[in-house]
């Protein structure tokens, strides 16, 4: 049985994709765009004289510039700029079918660090929506090179009827249902790719190369955890596949444009806008929504938002001491932790970033009552609770209010890191360490939970 496919946008990529797609004779491939004339062009001589000039496309594959027959597609993939998806769905969205299955090829983020995932489903209403994105250039799609890419999917049949697609072709898939983790690392990896031609362009060592990389690899698995991302999507082609390729390749616009600021040709008063456009947005997006001293424990990202973003900083210049600073950090924070949920989990895991062990302060019962708490579960099992976390290293029983000062300097604490509910209430304990209030999840609490618990009994 033949598939209808339809590619939205017949760019590099898009072409590139309808090439590798219809390689499998069970895949009709249709490319819609807006050119008229181009259209002509790839029906007539089955070339796509824009993009791959002097090279032909096989035969079966048809262009479009009706949007209107989109309708009848069950799969479409959306292979457009992400900017063109932001200020322009209007014009193709109404004529996609509400049953098709959408996958979105299109990497970056939208306004305020908005993935096109979740734009599409929230603003375009799309629900069967997956993403595929993976270390794969254009012009080796295109000449069928062996290629790898990674799907995020919420349910079976999306992977199942992926994996049909491209059964018979060169493009193969690893998969993950962390579509966010997905759309995150297509935009992130530009950014150190950027930093990554800087260094080549700086210096011909490859020690020094893979130096850099391994630390923006470190730095991008901690973004992962900030980002509420799977840390082990990393792993996948998307991951570290597409940061190779996109940092080590000349073929990388982001590359490219670090290589420039290294050799000193970048110049800030001339528009970059094809090669820095959607990086920046990724920057700026980060410098928003990251902590400050997480920021500055980030150096690569730091250097790159100083020197792109805010312009403090004149050049790109690595400072090694700096980078590979190596301290180790101890991260100290207290609570009850009874009734353990999703707000005690997510200050906990955002605790332990700041450092790289984090010990907590675990009341007692008896402290409790002392401070007119009643535990729902005792203290050595909350206690065990904390413990099986992946993220807490040690737990230390809290017994009185006046032990805090004791316990920083007993463990050589370097951050101390309660929810912006104490703000100020420990600022004393500044003089002996770095003292961080961080926000609550909202619209959870124990308190609410007990009293759902209270209304059920």
């Amino acid at each position: 049985m033949q598939r209808q496919i339809a590619i939205l946008g017949a760019g590099s990529f898009g072409t590139a994709l309808a090439q590798g797609l219809s390689c499998d004779p069970n895949n009709n491939v249709t490319l819609f765009l807006r050119d008229s004339g181009l259209k002509k062009h790839i029906n007539a001589r089955h070339e796509n004289m824009k993009y791959f000039p002097g090279k032909s496309i096989n035969k079966s594959i048809k262009a479009e510039t009706n949007l209107k027959k989109l309708q009848s597609f069950k799969i479409v993939f959306i292979a457009l700029p992400s900017s063109v998806i932001f200020e322009n769905s209007d014009k193709f969205v109404k004529y996609i079918n509400s049953d098709a299955l959408i996958i979105n090829l299109a990497k970056g983020l939208l306004n305020g660090g908005k993935t096109i995932v979740d734009f599409l489903k929230k603003e375009l209403k799309f629900k069967n929506i997956v993403s595929l994105k993976g270390p794969s250039f254009s012009a080796e799609v295109f000449n069928n090179e062996s290629t790898i890419m990674t799907l995020g999917f919420s349910n079976y049949q999306q992977l199942h009827s992926i994996k049909s697609i491209f059964k018979n072709t060169n493009i193969y898939i690893d998969f993950t249902t962390d579509i966010r983790g997905v759309e995150f690392l297509s935009a992130i990896k530009n950014i150190y790719a950027i930093y990554i031609g800087n260094i080549d362009a700086q210096s011909n060592s490859k020690n020094t190369r893979f130096l850099v990389l391994t630390k923006c690899l470190k730095e991008i698995r901690i973004l992962m955890k900030y980002l509420d991302c799977r840390e082990e999507t990393l792993l996948l082609s998307c991951g570290i596949g597409d940061v190779f390729l996109t940092s080590l390749n000349d073929l990388s616009i982001n590359r490219t444009l670090g290589l420039l600021v290294g050799k000193g040709f970048y110049n800030r008063d001339i528009e970059y806008k094809n090669m820095v456009y959607e990086a920046l947005k990724t920057m700026r997006f980060l410098s928003e929504i990251l902590d400050e001293k997480l920021l500055k424990s980030l150096p690569v990202l730091h250097s790159l938002i100083r020197f792109f973003i805010t312009k403090e900083n004149e050049s790109l210049n690595v400072d090694f001491k700096k980078l590979l600073k190596n301290k180790f950090k101890t991260v100290l924070t207290y609570g009850t932790f009874d009734l353990l949920h999703y707000g005690h989990l997510e200050i906990l895991r955002r605790a332990r970033d700041f450092g790289d062990r984090l010990i907590v302060g675990l009341s007692t019962d008896e402290f409790n009552l002392q401070k007119g708490k009643k535990c729902e579960f005792s203290y050595d099992k909350r206690k065990e609770y904390l413990e099986s976390l992946e993220y807490v290293d040690l737990v230390i029983p809290e017994t009185k209010w006046e032990q805090k000062k004791e316990d920083v300097k007993k463990y050589n604490v370097n951050h101390f890191v309660m929810g912006d509910d104490w703000k100020g209430k420990f600022d004393f304990l500044s003089e002996y360490c770095d003292v961080i209030y961080l926000n609550r999840t909202k619209g959870i609490s124990t308190t609410a939970l007990k009293t759902i618990i209270k209304e059920h009994k």
